[in-house]
């Protein structure tokens, strides 16, 4: 079985027809046509050999050096050929010293094409004017020398209208986005999203049309076919523009052909590229459940170096074939033809390796003599094998000739003629159906004779022939590159052309596929109030605020411009909820409310506590002890655990029942649970007891009117349990003792006792005075209303021990003494102060001056007589001292100039009344610098040693006492300046 892969071919065939009229022959050195007289076309070349040596039949001349001119009229002609052969009815017979040159264009300041002769080219050779030459004329010069000479040539002169060269373009406009897609320009690429439509323009060029030259055959965009293959498998009209809208995501081989009138056919290819679905199947996040209040990372890495996120796949191309455009195969001799085809798009890298990966050559073309040709292919790195061999010896050996054989119908003459019809040829080394071609001559079909394409026997297109060698040759050859088609026409009187040939690798080896990698230009996560962190990186963090779904969409744009994206879910569960911290009574707790999405499990530390049911949604808790403690709620979707504390209180306790000797009882001993307080009460009504400094205080003070009995209760406002105590109140006894006695026996006490006691008196060390130990009861220490009587003024203590509870209650009575002061007449200086003092009383006492002061001294700063009066509760005594007031003072500077001449280099102090005297100056260190006894005295700014003082500041302290006896002290800084 063959395999092939698909073709895209075209075939179009054009006939150019010329007259056969009676030929003109031109002798060397005859003017032939120049530009002045150019060749008529309809008739000139048409009959044959027509241009000859200036010998004729004979030798050319010796030291011959002339120039003929063969221009085209360009009406019916455009290009001049000139085929010098040694093939049958040609002849070319010149000396290696003498030369034909030809040269592209009208005179010989054309180029050159060829220097020729029968060393250079034994067989001749075949020129035609060049697509450069505007004018087709064709300039020969041939020159002799007088040494030898050969008989020259018969050559054919023809002029005709071949194939007009053209460029192919193409343009693409993708639908609403602006100008040409194609990039680079011509052979690039379409690079698309899906769904986007691409107009195709085909822009050939002509530059050698008649709408360009005025000569040669139309050429336009409205008269030439057009062939669109896309490997889409769909059919495109003869269009020069369709829309092409991509059917799948794949990359798409565009091919254009634009074909002429001749028929001459050019390619060109350029691919669609369209966008990858970018595979998000990695984008998410971490955990795609959370619990509320849970974060997770959610992560769209779109680099070579994420681990997870996005990737894309690579797009892929189915290729075809790839053609070449057309070739004109001159009448050759020995002449060496080519035409090359740049392969792309298969692996980098990628090489033959055998005979099969390169699955089949074919070639479009005419040619009307097989018997001449030599075929080869080159590869990429220059390796040759050889398609067709049928001319020996020439480029390749050991060729087998095909004789008169044709291939394709084409047109049989001498050369520079229209183009025929080709047929296509293919070689194949694994996939041929018969051997090479040169070993089946016979495998012919006859061909009719339609003007001007000839009557003959043509090659079979039908089967696949062997190359000459096998295509296992070109192991080890790039299959990117230049692979080029050379062939070779080894003798003269015949043509031929190649329309478009083809290369065709094998998908089993090459999968046939030219591969594209999408890359990511953008990505982002779109804009979420619940994403905490990375906003703009492609991993971020996310803080979902609610139960349920919540999406967030990760988008990207490709570098094809294609936007995708990718939504993701997270499933936000609830969190478990229980009961709140709480107390419980009765030691049992039965626990409502509980929410969890698949239930849970309880559980404690404490061994203390107890479950009905621990798996169960609301068990009922137990205590065993009173006491505070903590239960966990472990949940089963989210594994969270709840912790709750439980308060379970203890029963309150009070003091026992009591005794007091009071009417006041401080509770010290209240248990009760630290969460909670209570309430004191007493529900013997009308009695005023009392509770402070409240009822709910739990250490209050209780307060009883009398004695008796009472019974109170504490509640606790936890649980509202109660308990009782009785306290049997006996009053304390309370005595009446007088504050003053100032009567030593006449000084009445009293008590109130609920059953009697005894009085007795008490040392009180607040007195200095000896106490009077001949102090008596005078009706007895057991009377409720005894007199006390003393004989030494002092303070007493006076006790009664009541004999119920032994209570022992004391006051004090103050007896007294007489009262006596003094205060002295004095002298003072004027202008002080002075304060005047009386003799204090060891006892307590008031004063009285006659100034209206009350304390023992008053202030006075005026001459005169002063009183003051003190007494007790009992007492007063009075006494007056005068006082006198004159003037004593000192004053001192604060500043001496040690270098003045105006007397103020000497620091003294001006007094009055000063009877005593001592001045010490001192440095800022408290050094003692000068010392002076006499009021009179002075300081020089010198120290103790004669030596001056720095300036500075010091400081003196005077102390004195005036002549009524007072001490002075004055204090003050001295600045000594030079």
């Amino acid at each position: 079985m063959r395999t092939y892969i698909t073709k895209f071919s075209l075939f179009v065939t054009s006939f150019f027809f010329v007259s056969n009229v009676s030929a003109q022959n031109i002798l060397m050195g005859d003017p032939g046509h120049p530009l002045s007289n150019p060749a008529n076309c309809n008739t000139f070349g048409t009959g044959g050999n027509n241009f000859l040596d200036n010998g004729g039949s004979a030798n050319y001349s010796p030291n011959f050096n002339d120039t003929t001119v063969f221009c085209p009229d360009l009406a019916t002609g455009t290009k001049m050929t000139i085929n010098f052969a040694t093939s049958a009815g040609l002849e070319f017979d010149v000396h290696a010293s003498d030369t034909i040159y030809v040269y592209d264009g009208p005179d010989t300041s054309s180029p050159l094409l060829g220097a020729i002769n029968s060393s250079t080219d034994p067989n001749g050779r075949s020129f035609q004017a060049s697509w450069s030459n505007p004018s087709g004329c064709l300039t020969v010069v041939f020159i002799s020398n007088a040494a030898d000479e050969g008989t020259g040539w018969v050559a054919t002169a023809q002029c005709g209208n071949p194939n007009q060269p053209f460029e192919v373009h193409v343009e693409a406009f993708i639908n609403g986005q602006g100008g040409n897609a194609l990039n680079p320009l011509d052979t690039g690429f379409v690079d698309v999203c899906f769904g986007d439509s691409i107009l195709l323009v085909a822009k050939p060029v002509f530059p050698y049309s008649f709408e360009s030259t005025g000569y040669g055959y139309s050429q336009n965009v409205n008269n030439v076919n057009y062939q669109w293959n896309i490997t889409d498998g769909n059919t495109y009209p003869n269009n020069d523009s369709i829309w092409f809208t991509p059917p799948t995501r794949n990359g798409f081989l565009v091919e254009l052909g634009v074909t002429d009138a001749f028929p001459s056919t050019g390619w060109l290819n350029c691919k669609v590229r369209v966008s990858q679905v970018p595979d998000f199947s990695t984008t998410g996040p971490l955990q795609s459940t959370l619990c509320l209040g849970e974060t997770t990372s959610l992560l769209g890495g779109v680099t070579p170096s994420d681990t997870v996120g996005v990737s894309i796949p690579p797009g892929n191309f189915q290729l075809g074939g790839n053609y070449a455009g057309t070739t004109y195969l001159p009448d050759g001799s020995g002449q060496n033809y080519s035409t090359t085809i740049s392969i792309t798009g298969f692996p980098a890298g990628a090489t033959i390796s055998n005979a099969q990966d390169l699955n089949e050559i074919c070639i479009n073309m005419e040619h009307s003599y097989t018997g001449d040709l030599e075929i080869w292919l080159e590869c990429p790195n220059g390796t040759e094998v050889a398609l067709l061999n049928s001319y020996n010896p020439g480029y390749i050996a050991g060729g087998t000739s095909g004789g008169t054989r044709f291939l394709g119908h084409p047109v049989d003459d001498s050369g520079g003629g229209p183009a025929g019809i080709g047929w296509e040829y293919c070689f194949s080394s694994v996939f041929n159906t018969i051997g090479p071609m040169t070993s089946n001559w016979a495998n012919t079909v006859p061909v009719p004779s339609l003007p001007p394409l000839s009557a003959g026997n043509s090659m079979n297109p039908s089967d696949v022939y062997a190359p000459e060698a096998s295509f296992a040759n070109f192991a080890g050859c790039p299959v990117n590159g230049d692979w080029t088609l050379f062939v070779r026409d080894n003798i003269g009187q015949d043509d031929g052309w190649i329309f478009e040939w083809g290369l065709y690798f094998d998908p089993a080896y090459f999968p046939g596929t030219s591969s594209y990698q999408n890359t990511v230009a953008q990505s982002w996560w779109s804009n979420n109030p619940t994403i905490i962190s990375g906003q703009n990186d492609t991993s971020i963090v996310v803080l979902p605020d609610s139960v349920g779904p919540h999406s967030y969409t990760f988008n990207i744009i490709d570098d094809f411009g294609c936007a995708y994206d990718t939504t993701v879910t997270i499933d936000v569960r609830p969190l478990p909820v229980i009961f709140n911290d709480t107390i419980a009574c009765d030691f049992q707790f039965q626990v409502s409310g509980t929410q969890t999405f698949s239930g849970g499990v309880w559980s404690s530390s404490a061994s203390e506590i107890s479950f009905s049911n621990p798996n169960a949604a609301n068990p009922l808790i137990t205590s065993s002890a009173p006491g505070t403690y903590e239960v966990e709620f472990l949940d089963n979707t989210c594994l969270t655990p709840l912790i709750a504390e439980i308060i379970f209180p203890q029963l309150p306790t009070i003091f026992d029942d009591t005794t007091i000797c009071d009417l006041t009882f401080i509770v010290d001993s209240t248990m009760i649970d630290a969460y909670g307080n209570g309430t004191w009460s007493y529900f013997q009504g009308g009695v005023p007891i009392t509770f402070s400094p409240s009822a709910t205080s739990l250490t209050p003070s209780i307060s009883f009117p009398f004695s008796g009995n009472y019974m109170v209760t504490f509640t606790d406002d936890i649980c509202n349990n109660s308990t009782s105590s009785v306290i049997t109140v006996f009053e304390p006894p309370v005595i009446n003792v007088p504050e003053y006695g100032c009567e030593l026996n006449d000084n009445t006490i009293s008590v109130v006792s609920v059953s009697g006691g005894t009085w007795f008196i008490q040392d009180n060390p607040a007195t200095n005075w000896q106490e009077d130990t001949a102090s008596v009861f005078l009706n007895g220490n057991t009377s409720n209303n005894p007199w006390l009587q003393v004989s030494t003024p002092g303070v007493y203590t006076v006790s009664y021990t009541d004999n119920q509870c032994g209570i022992t209650v004391s006051d004090d009575i103050n007896f007294p003494p007489y009262l006596w002061t003094e205060v002295n007449d004095t002298t003072v200086c004027a202008g002080l102060d002075f304060q005047l003092n009386a003799w204090e009383s060891p006892y307590q006492v008031s004063y009285l001056w006659n100034t209206g002061a009350t304390g023992p001294s008053i202030m006075i700063n005026q001459t005169g007589e002063y009183w003051v009066s003190i007494s007790n509760q009992c007492y007063t005594y009075t006494d007056t001292a005068f006082v006198e007031f004159y003037v004593c003072d000192i004053e001192a500077p604060n500043v001496i100039s040690l270098s003045s001449q105006s007397g103020n280099n000497l620091w003294f102090v001006n007094s009055e009344g000063i009877a005593e005297f001592n001045c010490v100056i001192v440095n800022r260190w408290g050094n003692v610098i000068y010392e002076f006894n006499d009021v009179y005295g002075s300081w020089d700014g010198k120290d103790r040693s004669g030596n001056e003082v720095p300036e500075g500041v010091y400081f003196y302290t005077i102390k004195a006492k005036i002549l009524g006896g007072e001490d002075l002290e004055k204090h003050g800084f001295i600045q000594v300046v030079h």
